[in-house]
């Protein structure tokens, strides 16, 4: 615990330096600004969709989530922002808690404070992004109590705001989970139901007129933002859909199969971890903020590290040198008032090929045999 505290001491120092020397890192939070506008559009019966919400900037989620976001513009912006940075934090704290159920609550908090150091996690709530919340739904949805009649309901809230967590709808069904995988997708299609009632229109167009699967609403697909396998593609002058479809297809069956092995063999963390990297891997665009899945990830290597397993502490190591929010260019006309940090601002492909080592690994690990038991994944 005395490691834990000095860890998150340091990391507390490091964030307050940043915001010291650049204020507008964590003070602008634009995207809870696009969320909030969003809310604001579909409560005053204006497109979503027709030109950006904010400024030029488009809201890009489906019209059920800015049913959701309503709520927000009941709020001071100045508040709000405290609050989401800060339920950002505690949704951490749950996931640890959830991965490690024998991780004390101080543990727990420690952890979620030095998870903030990590790339992903960082961009997030600079950003005021939502994927540590749709992180907590689906953590706290399958790896919570075994039997749970809802099991599923938080899978399908999650993809209901983002499309990317279907992919655990299709893990419960190869799992053979049929009620949780039902709930899900009645959860999904009864959110899609409450955003057709707030805001016809725009439902209209983003299911049936393509706007979901324009995946360069923002960002060019084959730009240095996206990093997925899409992306990468793109970058590499493969084009057309076939060749990511195809790739994805692969890698997509490969990550199913390990799920699978690691939920049979009692990993569930494991297994809905792979699932999650997955979900950005595999899209038409991820950008970096969507790997917040190498938090249960570290979490897990971390608790097997501390039981004395090598190979565990190896792969933290690798998972922290790879997604360590260090800064490596400074705010100014081609990064924004954000620093750029960590290797993806060097490499747009680190965290794919990061997921794609974390398969190779979990091949061999769980071919070689473990003994390992137990939901979280540790002895």
């Amino acid at each position: 615990m005395p490691v834990l505290a000095g860890a998150a001491a340091l990391v507390l120092v490091a964030q307050a330096v940043v915001l010291a020397l650049w204020p507008d890192a964590h003070l602008l939070l634009i995207d809870l600004q696009v969320y909030r506008a969003g809310g604001e559009h579909v409560s005053a019966g204006q497109p979503l969709y027709e030109g950006g919400v904010l400024l030029d900037l488009p809201f890009v989620y489906p019209p059920f989530a800015a049913v959701l976001f309503a709520p927000l513009a009941l709020l001071p912006l100045g508040l709000l922002k405290v609050l989401w940075t800060a339920a950002g934090v505690v949704l951490l704290a749950h996931v640890v808690r959830r991965c490690v159920p024998r991780a004390g609550l101080p543990a727990a908090v420690l952890l979620a404070v030095v998870a903030t150091a990590l790339d992903p996690v960082r961009t997030t709530l600079y950003l005021g992004q939502i994927n540590i919340v749709l992180l907590a739904l689906v953590v706290g949805d399958l790896l919570g109590r075994p039997g749970s009649r809802w099991r599923g309901v938080g899978v399908g809230l999650a993809a209901a705001v983002k499309l990317t967590p279907l992919v655990f709808v299709g893990y419960l069904l190869v799992t053979r989970r049929w009620r949780a995988a039902a709930t899900a997708v009645a959860t999904f299609v009864a959110a899609g139901a409450l955003g057709f009632l707030a805001a016809p229109a725009d439902s209209v167009a983003f299911w049936f007129e393509g706007t979901f699967a324009s995946a360069d609403r923002i960002s060019d697909v084959a730009g240095p933002s996206n990093h997925s396998l899409n992306g990468m593609l793109g970058r590499m002058g493969v084009e057309g859909p076939l060749p990511w479809l195809a790739g994805a297809a692969v890698l997509g069956a490969v990550t199913v199969v390990l799920a699978v092995r690691a939920h049979r063999a009692g990993q569930e963390v494991l297994a809905v971890t792979l699932c999650g990297l997955a979900s950005a891997a595999l899209s038409p665009f991820a950008w970096s903020h969507h790997y917040v899945w190498v938090v249960p990830l570290a979490v897990l290597l971390g608790a097997r590290a501390v039981a004395g397993e090598r190979w565990a502490a190896a792969g933290l190591l690798g998972v922290l040198v790879g997604t360590a929010a260090v800064v490596t260019r400074l705010p100014g006309p081609a990064v924004g008032p954000v620093p750029a940090t960590g290797l993806i601002s060097l490499r747009p492909d680190a965290y794919l090929l990061l997921s794609v080592a974390v398969l190779a690994v979990t091949a061999v690990h769980l071919r070689a045999g473990d003994p390992t038991r137990g939901r979280a994944g540790v002895s």
